[in-house]
């Protein structure tokens, strides 16, 4: 059994990034506008805020964000 927590991060590709604040709308806890770019206010996605994370993710019409799981 392994004793390895699973977390989740969000990676962003600001050089596709259009500045559209869509994910901002759905979780501003995570995702800020800088620039006219997103930027992410947190390396570590709390777990009560994964779903809303994914969701603005997903709302991005460039396909610039991503959250991914990781091991640690």
């Amino acid at each position: 059994m392994s004793s390895e927590a699973i977390a989740h991060r969000v990676v962003a590709d600001r050089s596709a990034c259009c500045g559209y604040g869509t994910c901002v709308e759905i979780c501003p806890e995570i995702y800020q506008l800088e620039g006219g770019l997103v930027v992410l206010t947190m390396d570590i996605v709390p777990p009560e805020l994964l779903e809303r994370a994914i969701e603005g993710a997903e709302s991005c019409p460039q396909s610039a964000l991503v959250v991914e799981m990781v091991e640690g």
